[in-house]
């Protein structure tokens, strides 16, 4: 009979030929071997590009959306797959061919996958932009100075007629700090497409403001090296935009169209404003000027009073000295801010007069205006008194104009000049370093700031930079600086003086050194070339250089450094991180003054001649992908080695990292291992010992540069897991280090559990999880079992867990009392999660049913791409989150409501009461916001989010409420609210805001709305509150009607 199936089966195949029928059943096994061989290699492409995906996400870049269709896709491929393999475990005779069929069509349609997985360029975009970028800035002083100056300019703005501002003003009046607060009022009441600052530098580079306003839309122009083409393609960008654009301290007048920046006119209703100490650029440029005058003279004393922290009421007899040095000030805030900050605690009145005849008998004998602001910085200078931390102060001079200095390199810097005392160790030393930099910035002569990486870093006013500047090259021994000058040549011979101390000339297009150029500089202690495109170096150039302590030509293409270098016996510090051409270095045996070698990131492939030498070497990088081998024999006689940063590779024996272990001043170490046994040698003498204050640790089958997720993140313990096989036998499983902050694990694919991993249960400190790309991770994310500590990941701040398509749920409910410190949840495309809190089994319905789980300082939920999620607490339990700021909901097409609680009580005391933004979007079932099931509570529940600025709700057309209280529709007062968009909700019949009651009984507009962002049909067609019949009327000025 089987036989007989077999027959029919083949007869019913009319389509193609008999033969391939025949075909299809005799080769039914190739077919399954050849498909589960593709399989593997989609999977391997898949892993791949969601690792790459994770690296390229973030900072301002989102998955592309074929991106996100292609795993999608892949992911339906492989479940597809898999049930075709568990048909072919069980097939019969009669229906081979049919399963054979079906099986090419697979194989087919994996091919397709995998080609098209790899004509991906660019796995991630730019987000869309926003309005602008809010600008960290000082509160205004002065009722009638500078506030006058801010209305006066935002009147100008409104202003239809009026196109472009110039604030003028005298160096440190306060023009960029009033600029500051216009930025970032424009950005809160979102009157324009966007807002754009841009710093200008006094050489002004037209391309590099370009790249700036680009950058600020999200936008590029690499590539593009033709000026006028690059300004036709902003011209396009800024089409039909309204935008304001500050340019901030300008030098001198620029022609819009050069630029690319459309005119402004009443048309576009666009505005331009700059600041500039100059009237002619104010005038050249065709703006209406608002001058920035010094402070009153009650104002200055109020600014002086509060930064000097002086109660003058408790020294009455210091109040006529005190008003005579605020007089001094001239009313400029910089100059009170430094010189106030400078006295700051100082109740000596022989101090008080000291400082006022300094002040007095420097400003008598200038006249020049800008002279004035320069004496009475020198002021604050001279009053730093340690001798050493001026010289602290002057080294940030050496960085360009307007330069974010990472706190890291100017700490490195001052100590390998030996300006810090040492201290009992490196990183006591670099503490010390720390206090100094916190000292300058109380100081008022620093400003803290971020760059573009997220490092914490300083920098210098443009006005002290000058004063700096303006001090340093007119005193001997000089300093030379050219830093960021667009320089395409090294300055002449005869520039470089016998008394030069120091040359700055990084950020510059320096290609070559002269073949015969030998600079006479015997005291040249610090050189910085970085940041050039420099090729080579001359012999000759080092040769009369002895005295150098500090040479930097780090981001140099330099291929190889000359033999002379090998003559700069007194080198504390050789810097050639990211010398990406680099290969080769002469011996470095006679450096033994050496203590920090910096070599990371270059293409050397074996430890330089002589390493082994530097007795006093306290810190070294060595990590690079080209480095294979680290030679055994070298790191124990590095004694002194206290920081350490390493690529112990695939050729590396295990000898080498047992020495690693052994380095017993070593208290900073990074990473890479590519050898799980290596890792777990080195994780079991670090469990044993734990003499590391700070690490950042690697396995990996890919070198790459991890250590800015330390900064970042601003902790001092990093573990990172990515691409490599971790859960073994017992012995052969990952061994974590017991004291990690944060964790990474990337790509995984063993781990089922985590439970897997014995260690994981014993991250007592852990702070951050990263959890990605762990394609067969299932059950709970986070549990606990009978042999977990107590307060395990009690430290817990931050949970992100991005593609894991099996992980079902998140977090056991036995963890939620641990959870006290977690602060943000991030769950991305999960396609099978389903609850975010599992409840336990043990518990009735009854008891699951009134279970609340506190979360106190939850202060972000973001989740998306996920298909399955019903429920964010399971069983209809509340989560209570008191801290709780942003809602973030994308691509959760099953989930029916966010919030939920059975009592109104805790609503109406404020649960809520730190909410700022709502947002939802792509939740087709999602059919309310703010679900309330309490019997006793009253019909018409008005629940206070009084910090509510955002909310966004789109693409929901199930949802029928915002609050939802046993069916009955709720209200919020909202008197934050400033932004409402609804789109394509269309079974929204409500907006339930609470109008605000005015004096006379008549209801108003919330306090602080800008915008109501929705389509003209749908708020036409809205439901109003017979209390607030009017509302619609009254709200109406504020919407923005859409088409879409």
């Amino acid at each position: 009979m089987e036989f007989l199936g077999v027959i029919l089966e083949i007869l019913k195949c009319t389509g193609p030929p008999l033969c391939k029928c025949i075909e299809y059943h005799r080769k039914l096994e190739e077919h399954m071997k050849n498909l589960k061989s593709t399989l593997l290699e989609l999977k391997s492409q898949k892993d791949d590009i969601q690792l790459r995906l994770s690296a390229e996400c973030g900072f301002g870049k989102i998955q592309k959306n074929q991106v996100k269709n292609w795993l999608e896709n892949v992911q339906m491929i492989i479940d597809d797959a898999e049930k075709v393999e568990q048909t072919f475990k069980k097939v019969k005779c009669f229906s081979r061919a049919s399963l054979a069929k079906l099986v090419d069509k697979k194989i087919r349609e994996v091919k397709e996958c995998l080609q098209k997985g790899s004509s991906f360029n660019g796995l991630a975009i730019d987000e869309p932009p926003g309005v602008g970028i809010t600008l960290p800035t000082t509160t205004l002083v002065g009722e009638t100075t500078a506030k006058k100056n801010v209305e006066e300019i935002w009147g100008y703005l409104m202003a239809n007629e009026i196109k472009k501002i110039g604030v003028w003003g005298i160096g440190g009046v306060g023009k960029t700090t009033i600029a500051k607060h216009i930025n970032n009022r424009l950005i809160e009441e979102n009157k324009f497409h966007h807002v754009i600052w841009v710093t200008i530098s006094q050489t002004l580079d037209l391309v590099k403001v370009q790249d700036e306003i680009v950058n600020a839309l999200k936008l590029s122009l690499s590539g593009v090296n033709d000026h006028t083409r690059r300004a036709g393609m902003l011209l396009s960008m800024f089409k039909g935009k309204r935008f304001v654009l500050i340019l901030d301290d300008m030098w001198e007048a620029i022609q819009l169209e050069e630029l690319g920046i459309p005119e402004p006119t009443e048309e576009n209703g666009c505005k331009l404003v700059i600041t500039t100490r100059s009237w002619d650029v104010c005038r050249s440029m065709g703006s209406t000027i608002v001058q920035v005058k010094p402070l009153l003279e009650n104002e200055a004393l109020e600014l002086f009073f509060e930064k000097a922290e002086l109660d003058i009421s408790k020294v009455p007899t210091l109040k006529e000295t005190v008003e005579l040095v605020v007089t001094q000030c001239a009313g400029l805030p910089l100059a009170i801010v430094t010189i106030a900050s400078s006295l700051k605690g100082e109740h000596d009145i022989r101090e008080w007069r000291n400082a006022l005849s300094e002040l007095s008998n420097n400003v008598r004998s200038i006249k020049v205006r800008d002279d004035e602001i320069f004496v009475r910085l020198k002021f604050s200078y001279d009053r730093l008194k340690e001798e050493r931390i001026q010289h602290c102060f002057l080294n940030c001079a050496l960085y360009p104009e307007d330069h974010d200095i990472p706190k890291n390199e100017l700490v490195d810097c001052w100590i390998a000049e030996g300006l810090v005392d040492e201290m009992v160790n490196l990183q006591a030393t670099e503490d010390r370093a720390r206090i100094i930099i916190k000292f300058l910035v109380n100081n008022c002569l620093l400003l803290e700031s971020l760059d573009d990486k997220g490092r914490s870093c300083v920098k210098l006013h443009d006005v002290v930079r000058d004063m700096t500047i303006r001090y340093i090259t007119s005193k001997s021994p000089l300093f030379m600086v050219k830093a960021g000058l667009k320089l395409y040549e090294l300055p002449s011979e005869r520039e470089w003086k016998e008394n030069l101390d120091k040359v700055s000339l990084m950020y510059n297009f320096i290609r070559k050194i002269p073949s015969n150029m030998s600079p006479n500089c015997q005291i040249l202690s610090t050189l910085f070339l970085q940041h050039n495109p420099l090729k080579s170096i001359p012999e000759s150039f080092f040769t009369h250089m002895h005295g150098l302590k500090i040479l930097n030509l780090s981001g140099t293409e330099i291929e190889s450094l000359p033999n002379s270098i090998s003559e700069l016996t007194n080198l504390t510090a050789l810097l050639l991180r990211n010398c990406s051409r680099l290969k080769c270095v002469p011996s470095l045996a006679r450096l033994r003054a050496l203590e920090k070698l910096e070599l990371g990131i270059t293409e050397i492939n074996e430890v330089p001649a002589g390493m082994e030498m530097l007795a006093n070497l306290t810190s070294l990088d060595i990590f690079s992908a080209e480095l294979h081998k680290i030679p055994t024999g070298i790191l124990p006689k590095l004694c002194r080695l206290q920081k350490l940063r390493i690529n112990w590779g695939l050729e590396t024996q295990r000898v080498a990292v047992e020495e690693g272990t052994r380095l017993k001043n070593l208290n900073s170490l990074m990473a890479q291992f590519s050898k799980l046994q290596d890792f777990n040698c080195y994780m079991k003498s670090l469990n044993s010992h734990g003499i590391l204050n700070e690490y950042c640790l690697s396995l990996s089958p890919e070198v790459s540069d991890f250590s800015t997720w330390r900064l970042l993140h601003d902790v001092n313990k990093v573990v990172i897991l990515s691409g490599c096989n971790i859960c073994g036998r017992e012995e052969d499983s990952i061994v974590l280090p017991k004291e990690v902050e944060l964790l990474l694990i990337s790509g995984c694919n063993d781990v089922r559990n985590m439970s897997n991993i014995p260690t994981f249960n014993t991250l007592e400190r852990l702070e951050i999880l990263y959890v990605q790309g762990l394609s067969n991770l299932s059950g709970i994310l986070l549990n606990v079992s009978e042999s977990s500590p107590a307060g395990l990941y009690s430290h817990l701040k931050f949970v992100r867990i991005y593609g894991c398509h099996k992980l079902k749920k998140l977090i056991s409910s036995k963890l939620m009392s641990e959870l006290k410190n977690l602060e943000k949840i991030d769950v991305n495309n999960c396609t099978e999660m389903e609850e975010l809190i599992a409840v336990d089994d043990d518990d009735d319905n009854e008891e699951r049913s009134q279970k609340e789980f506190l979360l106190p300082k939850l202060k972000r939920l973001s989740l998306s791409g996920m298909p399955k999620l019903k429920s964010i607490c399971s069983c209809n339990g509340v989560m209570v989150c008191d801290s709780l700021q942003v809602i973030d909901l994308r691509d959760c097409p099953k989930l029916k409501k966010i919030l939920s609680s059975s009592s109104s009580s805790k609503l109406q005391l404020g649960v809520l009461k730190n909410l700022e933004e709502i947002k939802a979007r792509y939740c087709g079932e999602m059919e309310e916001i703010i679900a309330i099931d309490d019997v006793d509570c009253k019909k018409e529940l008005i629940i206070s989010l009084p910090k509510l600025r955002k909310l966004t709700l789109r693409f929901m057309r199930k949802l029928k409420s915002i609050i939802n209280v046993c069916g009955n529709n709720g209200a919020m007062v909202c008197d934050s609210l400033q932004q409402i968009k609804i789109l394509l909700c269309p079974q929204l019949k409500r907006l339930p805001i609470y109008l605000p009651i005015d004096e006379k009984g008549r209801p108003s507009p919330p306090p602080a709305l800008v915008k109501i962002e929705v389509k003209r049909k749908w708020w036409e067609a809205l439901e109003w509150d017979h209390l607030h019949s009017n509302a619609q009327t009254l709200l109406l000025p504020f919407c923005e009607f859409r088409d879409y």
